[in-house]
């Protein structure tokens, strides 16, 4: 018997709502799920954030803005599903959500995740192209010469820079599937 496999892209797929994206911001691949689709190419400005508590905490102040990025650059974010009740509280649906962490199937917008170790290069008010046709996930920033100059983060009380502890934990999404 003659086998044959055949690899198809499940974003090319009509009832499909995830993608694979690459780019400046993410080289090594990332996901994105959710909806969204019908704003493509999409360009936002970006919200950085430590964690999912502190991005809910700045939806419900009022400092995310319609059309944002928000970006949660935690190292070990569990599933995130708080995030999504604040958004739509909020009335917040034309926002873009990028990290790390793990999203439901069913999140609403443009959601992206598995983004790897570029997310912790991300600063306030960068610009991200989401370009869903083209597969690219990209940043107008110069992420060469951002990670030459290393992770930058506050610091707090206990001593540690967040980022730079961050960037000793963080492996790239694709590293974590691999067999060993």
């Amino acid at each position: 018997m003659n086998a044959h496999a055949r690899i198809i892209d499940p974003a090319a797929l009509p009832a499909s709502n995830f993608v694979i994206l690459h780019g400046s911001l993410s080289p090594e691949g990332c996901v994105m799920t959710g909806g969204g689709f019908e704003r493509d190419p999409h360009e936002a400005r970006a919200r950085v954030f430590a964690m999912e508590s502190d991005a809910i905490a700045a939806i419900q102040q009022g400092r995310v803005a319609h059309g944002e990025a928000i970006v949660i650059a935690a190292a070990d974010e569990a599933e995130m599903t708080a995030i999504f009740g604040a958004i739509a509280e909020a009335g917040l649906r034309d926002i873009s959500l990028i990290s790390n962490g793990r999203f439901a199937a069913a999140s609403e917008g443009i959601v992206i995740g598995h983004v790897g170790k570029a997310i912790r290069y991300v600063q306030n008010f960068d610009t991200i192209t989401i370009d869903i046709k083209n597969r690219r996930l990209d940043i107008d920033a110069d992420m060469v010469a951002r990670r030459a100059d290393g992770p930058r983060g506050a610091k707090v009380k206990n001593g540690f820079a967040p980022m730079g502890k961050y960037a000793a934990l963080m492996a790239e999404a694709d590293a974590e599937a691999r067999p060993t």
